[in-house]
């Protein structure tokens, strides 16, 4: 069976800077607050009308590019976002459109921010089956049109980013890289620490949405603070030592960590907890936040392109997000 290679990344984020004092001018917050908090120093806003399959686009041609490949070579698109164009079709269908591939099978899949984890590890599979040679994985996020800077959203509202990211899989020409491993994990039990109640079926009305929806703040993110930084420390620490087991590989084999960028707190945590060598460790989440799903593509791609991760390197990914859901992907580049 034939190992599946990342073959190319890429990734867009949209030319607006938004400091944190810019962000004071939209809620009762403060720099020193976020920087203690958070660690994010700055993050990127799409402008009004740019969605995520916008964003999704340049990353996209990018990847493709890096792969030394043409659009028409991709056989399969799987797309995550939670922060969709439209309620329905998938963003799938609208990125494809774009992107000038009918025909060609689409995947939406909602793993919030371990999307380029579950992407990889169905692409992996693809490829591997022989079902399809190329396949495109693309992760993109609007976050600034969900900025909810009342008392109750701040806390999330002042870490959000818009970018996305992409990779090409495809079968590897030898043995010698590849996706060595994808594992994941999810526990619906804690899906209530960080969701948005409406709209939803579950509310028990016929009406989709409702002004008290809106006024009450339940067409919002709405997270429990304290329970998705511990959950987030600790399944994202556990990843790390799952991969390593699976793999029979020892820390000082990985040669770069990249995390998803949540915050830089609880990077310094999963560090201190891991033992993983800090220089090792790729961080940008000063820079652009937390991006949801498209973070960890973003980062990816930037470290690769800085020479952190180069031919050869091995490097290991792993995520957590609201589910919850995690996991890490083991590569060899």
């Amino acid at each position: 069976m034939t190992r599946a290679k990342i073959l190319g990344t890429g990734h867009y984020v949209p030319p607006r800077v938004v400091t944190n004092f810019d962000v004071m001018k939209m809620m009762e917050t403060s720099n020193e607050f976020i920087v203690e908090r958070t660690g994010v120093e700055r993050r990127r806003h799409a402008e009004a009308g740019v969605a995520a399959s916008d964003l999704a686009v340049p990353a996209c041609q990018a990847a493709i590019e890096d792969a030394g490949l043409s659009m028409d070579q991709i056989d399969l698109v799987i797309m995550n976002t939670i922060t969709p164009d439209h309620a329905d079709p998938g963003c799938a269908f609208f990125l494809q459109a774009k992107l000038g591939l009918p025909g060609v099978p689409v995947l939406d899949i909602k793993q919030q921010c371990a999307g380029l984890i579950y992407g990889l590890s169905l692409a992996d599979h693809f490829v591997r089956a022989g079902t399809y040679r190329h396949v495109l994985v693309a992760c993109s996020e609007v976050l600034s049109t969900r900025i909810d800077g009342s008392y109750e959203g701040r806390n999330i509202a002042i870490l959000f980013g818009d970018g996305a990211g992409a990779v090409v899989v495809g079968p590897a020409e030898d043995d010698r890289a590849g996706i060595l491993s994808t594992i994941l994990h999810a526990d619906g039990r804690g899906a209530k620490a960080l969701y948005t109640a409406a709209p939803g079926s579950a509310l028990g009305r016929k009406e989709h949405v409702t002004k008290d929806d809106i006024d009450a703040g339940r067409v919002h993110f709405r997270m429990d603070g304290k329970t998705v930084f511990e959950n987030g420390v600790g399944k994202m620490s556990e990843a790390v030592f799952e991969s390593l087991e699976a793999n029979g590989l020892a820390m000082d084999q990985i040669d770069v960590l990249v995390p998803h960028q949540a915050n830089l707190r609880m990077l310094e945590a999963i560090v201190a907890r891991t033992g993983f060598p800090q220089a090792k460790v790729y961080v940008n989440v000063p820079e652009y936040g937390n991006v949801a799903s498209a973070s960890l593509p973003i980062a990816l791609d930037e470290a690769r392109k800085c020479g952190m991760i180069r031919q050869g390197s091995v490097a290991l990914l792993v995520a957590f997000g609201s589910g919850f859901v995690w996991g890490s992907a083991l590569v060899r580049m």
